[in-house]
């Protein structure tokens, strides 16, 4: 809880996509020359929190809470446990959020998104009881916004396991980096996002190519190592 336990450093990030082969030592010798980002007034808010017994039942918190009653012994998450997992979602996803928030809102004002702010506008006043995931075209809107701008733009890294892949024709050695990034992948199909740079929730709404939109949509990446900020 003293610093934030997701990886903080952009310089290891760069140095892992520049020198691969040596970030495994680069990084715990950084290590040794800067400082850990701590984050003191998080880390007292987190804490009081994660103390409550009476979270929503749709919170992190009341989830982490819950889990570990029904953990075994060994299994069991403590107090600091559960103030730490709460931490890290919470610094990972106030930028991310944020930043996709004000592409979004940039989006909506824009003159040409008129007929989409209306329509938003129109749902919203007059469903004003149904619960915001039940909303079709505010989902729609959102979709796109993470579309266009979503918010972690760099590369995700990934190790080729043993023995290779085979991927669409080409053989890739094992323990090779490769890496693919949200922006280009939401941009490189025009047959599932025709004019790929252009704003426009409505394509989110027909039933046509639906399975393959969501399959090109990488905003939070995919398998077992995507963001869990996705739930």
């Amino acid at each position: 809880m003293e610093q934030v336990t997701t990886d903080d450093s952009l310089r290891n990030r760069l140095i892992q996509h520049h020198y691969p082969v040596f970030h495994q030592y680069f990084s715990k010798l950084l290590d040794l020359f800067f400082d850990p980002r701590t984050t003191p007034l998080a880390k007292d808010f987190v804490t009081d929190a994660a103390s409550k017994i009476d979270a929503a039942p749709f919170t992190l918190l009341n989830r982490l809470q819950d889990n570990t009653e029904k953990a075994s012994s060994v299994n069991q998450l403590d107090s600091t446990d559960i103030a730490a997992e709460c931490m890290d979602h919470m610094v990972a996803g106030i930028d991310t959020t944020g930043d996709s928030l004000c592409f979004l809102m940039w989006e909506l004002s824009q003159p040409g998104s008129i007929e989409f702010q209306k329509k938003l506008q129109k749902e919203v006043r007059e469903t004003p009881d149904v619960s915001f995931d039940k909303l079709s075209y505010l989902d729609a809107v959102v979709q796109e916004g993470l579309r266009c701008y979503p918010a972690i733009p760099m590369s995700l890294p990934r190790v080729v396991p043993d023995g290779g892949k085979q991927v669409d024709g080409y053989f890739i050695p094992e323990g090779s980096i490769v890496s693919s990034q949200a922006y280009s992948v939401h941009r490189n199909n025009s047959a599932v996002f025709p004019n790929p740079d252009f704003f426009n929730p409505e394509r989110w709404m027909s039933p046509i190519g639906e399975a393959e939109r969501k399959r090109h949509m990488f905003a939070f990446s995919h398998g077992g190592r995507g963001c869990v900020g996705k739930q």
